[in-house]
């Protein structure tokens, strides 16, 4: 016999009727947040769509942490998780019209704030049945982020700005839905804080002692065996001296090639991989912390590439225009390099698409690694069983 409190399954499965009171009870707090996170969400816009920023991946963690606590509906509610088709389709829209119509601000932001409210609207509509419960020690963290996110919005501070408007909404969850339901939710919660951008300060400070590493290494691999380039280092350019009657050659590292980009982007991704794999804490710790040297390593190779790509034509080749110029003089390919041009809005074929191999070989290792540590564990757990029952023999032969 069941308890009093205890839904069955019938009860449970069944929709909640959707009545105005509802919908005023959740959409009240939900505009209230919206309206107090307008001032930081423009400023941190702009951080996001210039193409030259270390966070254009940020308007995407917005999508991502939807679809994650859309995945923890069950623990919430009771019911299974939803059939993730409008999410899958909600994150894929904004991927492409943040990626083609970036330089379109004012209808590209349009653009994506209605797609984020209708993938709201789509979180609230399957989390109905979630049941509030009040915890009002939340307003100790609820309280001082209002007022943090009123001071940093109205003085334009936008990694300050932002960091309290996403911790308002830690605390309102806390504050509203309860503690059970933020613990439920927690890493969807942290997860986006991921998409604040770091101070310009700390970005500058950063970024020379990467851009050093990397020259230094880059020179190191090409004048070791096998490649036996002779090269130099002159701070974070790479010279190539000519030989009798030819002009040096160099290529600088410029901050894009500092690898602190293909860092904090990785890094977001790492945490995101670890959560979903099934693996035990300790492999999912190995897994997030390997992100940091896959980004390094993708990032050499990258320079590498751009160093060879200078020696053996030239730097307007590695880092300009060259190859559009060279394939204007390849038969039939004249017409189709404007097309190119447009479809790719890239000066820098060579550089940009370079810049996409660093992520194409990062993902590929940490892939690698997590098959590999998944081997691991299966393999553990195939010989738990059989130590166990080599124990168990060995006391029944004892008794």
């Amino acid at each position: 016999m069941s308890e009093p409190n205890e839904l069955t399954v019938s009860e449970l499965l069944e929709p909640k009727p959707i009545t105005l009171g509802w919908v005023l009870r959740v959409a009240a707090p939900i505009l209230f947040l919206a309206a107090l996170a307008t001032e930081p969400f423009w400023l941190v816009w702009f951080r996001w769509i210039d193409q030259e920023d270390y966070y254009t991946h940020g308007p995407l963690i917005l999508f991502v942490s939807m679809y994650l606590v859309l995945r923890k509906r069950k623990q919430l509610t009771g019911e299974p998780a939803p059939e993730m088709g409008p999410v899958y389709a909600g994150a894929i829209g904004a991927g492409v019209l943040y990626f083609v119509f970036s330089d379109l601000h004012w209808p590209m932001r349009a653009l994506f704030v209605l797609l984020a409210a209708a993938s709201t609207i789509y979180l609230v509509y399957q989390l109905r049945r979630l049941k509030p419960e009040p915890w009002k020690p939340g307003l100790l963290l609820l309280l001082p982020a209002l007022l943090g996110c009123a001071i940093a919005g109205s003085h334009e501070i936008v990694s300050v700005g932002w960091f309290f408007a996403l911790l308002v909404i830690v605390g309102f969850c806390l504050y509203y839905l309860g503690k059970r339901v933020s613990i439920v939710i927690a890493f969807p919660l942290l997860f986006l804080f991921t998409s604040v951008p770091l101070p310009e300060f700390a970005v500058q400070r950063a970024t020379m002692p990467l851009k050093m590493f990397a020259t230094s290494n880059t020179v190191t691999i090409l004048t070791s065996r096998p490649i036996g380039i002779y090269c130099e280092q002159n701070g974070t350019t790479i010279q190539f001296p000519g030989r009798a009657g030819e002009k040096t050659k160099d290529v600088t590292v410029g901050a894009p090639c500092s690898g602190l980009r293909s860092l904090i982007a990785l890094i977001a991704f790492g945490l995101l991989f670890g959560y979903i794999t099934p693996l035990s804490r300790a492999k999912k710790c190995i897994l997030f912390l390997a992100t940091i040297p896959a980004s390094f390593i993708a990032n050499l190779i990258r320079i590498l590439i751009l160093a060879l790509v200078t020696y053996h034509w030239d730097n307007n080749m590695a880092t300009g225009d060259g190859l559009w110029r060279s394939m204007e003089s390849w038969p039939g390919f004249s017409g189709l390099v404007p097309s190119l041009q447009r479809l790719t809005k890239s000066t820098e074929p060579v550089h940009d698409s370079t810049g996409i191999l660093i992520f194409l070989i990062a993902f590929i290792g940490l892939f690698a690694l997590e098959r590999l540590l998944s081997r691991v564990e299966a393999r553990q757990y195939r010989d738990r069983p059989r130590e166990d029952g080599d124990a168990a023999a060995t006391e029944a032969a004892h008794v």
